[in-house]
C-alpha cells in the first residue's frame, strides 16, 4: 500500500484521539484518556473531596502501553519491564539493543521461494501439454474467404416418421393375437344400438351395443337394452344404419336377439367359454356412453368364473339373479351392454352386461358366458322365447335373516300372489305364506328356487314346505307340506314384480283365522 493510503487511514484515528479525550483500541473498545499537562487537573480513580480523606497529588501524565496499559515516565511498568511504547524513539533504542534472529526468517523465505518455483514449473508444463494437444485436434484453418456455416439441406426434416416394419408375424408363437389384431378382427362385428322410448309425452333415447352372430342380420344384445323400446336403430362399424326389430327377449338371462334387413355382414367368431381360465387376457369392445365413443376397447383379465350377481330392484324394476357369469377387470360402462368380451384368439367368450356391474366398485365387470348365450339365442331365434323352462307360478320376495328375526318367522320366499291357472294356486297357497323348502332344499331366495327346478320339465312335481304366520298378535304360525306341478315358463320369471291386481283366491282355502285377508294386513303386521 502507498503512503497516501496510510495517511488517509490514520487521519480518522488522529481525529478520534483529539475528540473528547478518547482512544479506539483493542478491537473497538473505547478507552477514556486522561487530559495531558496544561489541560486541567487530573483526578485519579476513587478520588473524593469528602472529609476524612487526604487529597492526593495529581499523577503526572503517563504514556500508554499496548500490553499493560499506562506506564511511568521512565518507561518501565510496575514489574520493571520495558513494554511496547507509543514513544517510538525510545522503542527503537530498546529494540536496537536486542540481536535480530535472522536465521529463522531466511529459512521461511527459502521455503516460500521454493514453493513458488515448483508451482511455476508445474504450470508451465501443463501449458505446454495443452498447447500440444490443441494443435493436434484443431480443425483445419479457414480459407482466405473466411469461415463458413454448415447449413442443412432444405429437404432434410427435423423429425423422420417411419412406418411399422412389414415383417411382423401375423400371430404370436402360440397362435394368440396381439391387442391390435384382436380389435381389428372383432370391431367390425360389434354394432351400436339406439332405442327410442315414449316417456311422459316425450321420446327418450337409450344406447347399447350388440354383436353380429349371423351374416343375414341377426344380432345378440342384452334384454335390458331393448326393453320397452318403441323403435330400434342399428349402426354398423362403417356408419351404415338399419332399422331393427326384436326377435325375442329373455329377462331371466338378460339376453335378446334383434334382426336387421342386411346380408353379408361380418359375423363374430364365438369361443368355448367352458375353456376360459382365470388370468386370461380379455378385451371388452363396445360403445360406452354415446356414439362419440363407438368402437371403444378396454383390456383386462378374467378375474373370476361362475359368479352370481343380483341386479334390479331399483325404482320398481324386477329383481333378477344371474348365475355362471364371467368376471373381468376390463372396464364395462353404460353403453357397453351387449358388447363383446373377447379372448386372445379373437373369439367372443361373453356378452358384456353393465346392468350386473358391481355398483360403487372399480374393476368389477361381468359378462354372460358364450355357452349359456348359445342355448338362449337359439331358442329365441327359433321360437321367440326360451323353451323347456319351468316355473312354480308365484310372484314372491325374499325374507332375509334380518327380517325373519325381527318378525319371528323363517327365511324363504314370501308369496305376494299366485298366477291364474297355476297348480300352486289350487293347492291352498295364499299371499303371506312363506315357502321355506322345495324338495327338501332350504330356500333363501329366488336363486335357490331356480337352482332346484332348472332341470325340471313342464308337468314335473315338487314338494313344498310352507310356513303360514299367525294372524293373532304374538301367535305362532304353522308349517304344512304340499305337492305342486310345475308350469312352463313362457318368458316371465319367478322374480317378476307382482301385478297391480292380485289373482282372486280359490275356493279351497283354510279358515279365516289361519291367514291374512290381503297383503295390506300382512305388511301392517310385519312393518306397522
Amino acid at each position: 500500500m502507498n503512503d497516501n493510503y496510510d495517511q488517509n487511514q490514520n487521519a480518522p484515528d488522529e481525529q478520534n484521539r483529539q475528540d473528547n479525550g478518547a482512544r479506539d483500541v483493542n478491537g473497538g473498545h473505547v478507552w477514556n484518556v486522561p487530559p495531558q499537562e496544561g489541560s486541567g487537573d487530573y483526578r485519579p480513580p476513587y478520588y473524593s473531596d469528602a472529609g476524612g480523606q487526604s487529597p492526593r497529588a495529581p499523577l503526572p501524565p503517563q504514556q500508554y502501553s499496548a500490553s499493560d496499559g499506562w506506564q511511568s515516565r521512565d518507561g518501565r511498568d510496575a514489574h520493571g519491564k520495558t513494554p511496547y511504547q507509543w514513544n517510538f524513539s525510545e522503542y527503537e533504542q530498546a529494540a536496537g539493543a536486542a540481536k535480530p534472529k535472522r536465521r529463522r526468517g531466511l529459512m521461511v523465505f527459502g521455503v516460500i521461494l521454493g514453493s513458488v518455483l515448483v508451482i511455476s514449473l508445474v504450470s508451465f508444463a501443463g501449458i505446454g501439454i495443452y498447447s500440444t494437444l490443441s494443435r493436434a485436434s484443431a480443425p483445419p484453418a479457414p480459407s482466405a474467404e473466411g469461415p463458413t456455416l454448415q447449413v442443412p439441406a432444405d429437404n432434410l426434416p427435423g423429425i423422420t416418421i417411419q412406418n411399422k416394419p412389414e415383417t411382423v408375424e401375423e400371430t404370436l408363437p402360440d397362435g394368440k393375437l396381439t391387442s391390435e389384431q384382436i380389435i381389428e378382427k372383432v370391431s367390425p362385428s360389434v354394432v351400436a344400438i339406439t332405442t327410442y322410448v315414449n316417456y311422459q309425452n316425450y321420446q327418450a333415447e337409450g344406447m347399447g351395443s350388440g354383436i353380429i352372430i349371423r351374416e343375414d342380420g341377426y344380432i345378440v344384445t342384452n334384454a335390458h337394452v331393448i326393453e320397452g323400446a318403441k323403435g330400434i336403430t342399428v349402426q354398423l362399424s362403417d356408419g351404415t344404419s338399419y332399422e331393427g326389430r326384436v326377435v325375442g327377449s329373455d329377462t331371466q338371462t338378460d339376453l335378446a336377439v334383434v334382426k336387421i334387413d342386411a346380408a353379408g355382414l361380418p359375423a363374430a367368431v364365438f369361443g368355448n367359454s367352458g375353456q376360459v381360465k382365470m388370468g386370461e387376457k380379455v378385451l371388452a369392445i363396445g360403445n360406452p356412453q354415446s356414439m362419440a365413443f363407438a368402437g371403444s376397447a378396454t383390456q383386462g383379465i378374467v378375474s373370476g368364473l361362475n359368479r352370481e350377481v343380483t341386479a334390479g330392484g331399483q325404482n320398481g324394476t324386477a329383481v333378477t339373479h344371474y348365475t355362471d357369469l364371467i368376471q373381468t377387470d376390463a372396464a364395462i360402462n353404460p353403453g357397453n351392454s351387449g358388447g363383446a368380451l373377447v379372448n386372445e384368439y379373437g373369439q367372443v367368450i361373453g356378452i358384456n352386461s353393465a346392468k350386473v356391474a358391481a355398483t360403487g366398485a372399480e374393476g368389477m365387470g361381468f359378462a354372460i358366458p358364450s355357452n349359456q348365450a348359445k342355448e338362449i339365442v337359439d331358442d329365441l331365434i327359433a321360437y321367440g322365447r326360451v323353451t323347456g323352462r319351468v316355473r312354480l307360478g308365484i310372484y314372491a320376495v325374499e325374507v332375509d335373516e334380518v327380517l325373519a328375526r325381527l318378525n319371528h318367522v323363517p327365511t324363504g320366499l314370501l308369496v305376494q300372489s299366485t298366477e291364474e291357472g297355476s297348480d300352486i294356486s289350487s293347492r291352498g297357497v295364499v299371499p303371506g305364506d312363506i315357502i321355506t323348502k322345495v324338495d327338501g332344499t332350504e330356500i333363501a331366495g329366488t336363486s335357490d328356487l331356480s337352482e332346484v327346478i332348472k332341470d325340471k320339465k313342464p308337468g314335473d312335481t315338487v314338494e313344498l314346505e310352507v310356513y303360514r304366520p299367525s294372524q293373532r298378535p304374538n301367535g305362532e304360525g304353522r308349517f304344512f307340506n304340499i305337492t305342486v306341478a310345475l308350469m312352463e315358463d313362457m318368458g316371465d320369471t319367478a322374480a317378476q314384480q307382482p301385478q297391480t291386481q292380485q289373482v282372486p283366491q280359490q275356493e279351497q282355502q283354510p279358515s279365516e283365522d289361519q291367514y291374512y285377508n290381503d297383503m295390506e294386513d300382512f305388511f301392517n303386521r310385519f312393518f306397522g
